[in-house]
């Protein structure tokens, strides 16, 4: 089909129609780009689906400039807008992931871009296809737009529009691709707007972009509003509700529905900062913390990864319970079967506690077969090695520094004040703990049950237990 361009027709003619059979307009741009359909409308104009004929069909992208500004002053602004902005995606069309910009012209008193046409399916409508994302693919997302976003901030230009729909993932080759993007030249400390419109779509755009200002960041800011929509699946709503904003507090609430690694929700929460002074600065500053988190990740996999853990110790220990408890992510039962063979292996059963001078002489072997399961299980993040890294990080040679053990136990989220008692009810048993949280039972002796008790901890020999580990591990190459 051929469609008609006149904004006041829009026919729909058979293939090769040279003028339109409703209005008689001309139906070929610059005697090559036929458009076939329509695809949308903005606040500069509509756009269509189109075929170079020259080119053998190929096809390609029609934006039609159709100002919604009124006044002669106001108008001829709007079309210098549009102008600047083909000239700008002539340069930001030289990057691979940017639809490249094909041609500029006028005809019968209107202007027209032809951009590139990306084969492929929004971000929106594969949520819709096929569900939330997972926080591998959202991390994927953030790693392939954000050079996007930070070329294009080089080049002092802010999209203005990031949203799921403006993100097409190709059919070709699963590469991202932003488009339609909106144009701001950078003035002295501001930026200037759309004459007489407001940018952005309700339920992305940050404050300050209603407020008819925008900055590099605040195309952060709806990037991260995408992701948690991604994450979650919940869109705003067409009455203006939102799952995961909280107007009356003017928080988003996102966490509450998804749950992630904290490396990502403090990433997240920080492109999500209201005022941009607080919000991170530079889409290159994100991708370095992404980076560095992958590489974190990377490391303590291949460091921690044991093909193969002997699970019956020389002490006549059997630890294939415990492998089997942490396989299954079942962190609660794990933890207690692991004091259940640390008193097996030192012979303390009847007690149900050890002594320092126990630590002290703990078998290194089963020490390292209990430390290599936690490590394998919670790829690197629970263990007693990862217990001693931290310890030495805030402790130091300080062993019997009372504040730096309270600080210690505070860290791995064990403690809340000195004379404060933790119980079984406040250790958290899954993969999201703090780092170090788990293995946690055997610090202190149990009051009344599996319960954990900080202020006798420090004040009556728990400290020396801690450091006694920790010589232990030592001692036991950990």
């Amino acid at each position: 089909m051929s469609q008609c361009l006149n904004p006041d027709c829009l026919q729909q003619n058979p293939s090769g129609t040279i003028f339109c059979q409703r209005c008689g307009s001309k139906m070929i741009l610059g005697d090559r780009y036929r458009a076939v359909r329509f695809i949308g409308e903005g606040g500069f104009g509509r756009t269509f689906q189109a075929v170079d004929e020259h080119r053998l069909d190929t096809p390609c992208v029609i934006k039609q400039f159709l100002p919604q500004q009124s006044g002669s002053a106001a108008l001829e602004k709007a079309t210098e807008l549009f102008k600047q902005e083909a000239v700008r995606l002539r340069d930001l069309g030289k990057h691979s992931q940017i639809p490249d910009l094909l041609a500029f012209f006028q005809q019968e008193g209107r202007l027209y871009l032809i951009q590139e046409f990306i084969d492929g399916e929004n971000l929106l409508d594969e949520l819709t296809r096929k569900g939330k994302f997972s926080e591998s693919e959202v991390k994927q997302v953030l790693i392939e737009l954000l050079p996007v976003l930070q070329f294009i901030h080089d080049n002092n230009v802010i999209h203005r529009d990031i949203k799921p729909e403006n993100i097409i993932r190709c059919s070709q080759n699963g590469k991202l691709f932003l488009i339609d993007f909106g144009v701001s030249k950078e003035v002295g400390g501001s930026l200037l707007t759309r004459v007489g419109t407001i940018t952005g779509t309700p339920g992305y755009a940050p404050p300050e972009q209603f407020r008819g200002m925008v900055y590099p960041n605040s195309d952060l800011y709806s990037l991260a509003v995408s992701c948690i929509r991604l994450l979650t699946g919940h869109l705003q709503k067409a009455d203006g509700s939102d799952l995961l904003f909280d107007s009356m507090r003017m928080q988003w609430v996102w966490k509450q529905y998804v749950s992630v690694s904290k490396d990502l929700e403090t990433v997240l929460d920080k492109m999500l900062e209201d005022l941009p002074i607080n919000r991170v600065q530079s889409a290159k500053e994100v991708l370095a913390a992404l980076q560095m988190e992958t590489l974190s990740t990377q490391n303590k996999t291949q460091a921690y990864s044991v093909p193969d853990i002997k699970l019956i110790s020389s002490t006549g220990v059997d630890y294939r319970e415990l492998d089997r408890l942490l396989a299954e992510g079942k962190w609660k039962a794990a933890d207690r079967e692991t004091a259940k063979v640390m008193l097996k292996a030192t012979n303390r059963e009847i007690e149900g506690w050890l002594r320092v001078e126990n630590i002290d002489n703990f078998p290194c072997e089963d020490l390292r077969i209990i430390d290599d399961l936690w490590l394998r299980y919670s790829k690197g993040r629970f263990g007693f090695s990862v217990q001693k890294r931290i310890y030495q990080s805030l402790v130091g040679t300080n062993e019997q520094d009372v504040k730096s053990v309270i600080a210690f136990g505070k860290t791995l989220g064990w403690i809340k004040g000195v004379n404060d008692r933790v119980y079984d009810f406040d250790i958290v048993f899954n993969i999201t703990a703090p780092e170090g949280h788990l293995p946690s039972i055997m610090f202190v002796p149990r009051f009344g049950g599996w319960g954990l008790g900080w202020g006798w901890l420090v004040r009556y020999g728990g400290l020396s237990n801690i450091s006694s580990l920790v010589l232990r591990l030592a001692e036991c190459q950990r």
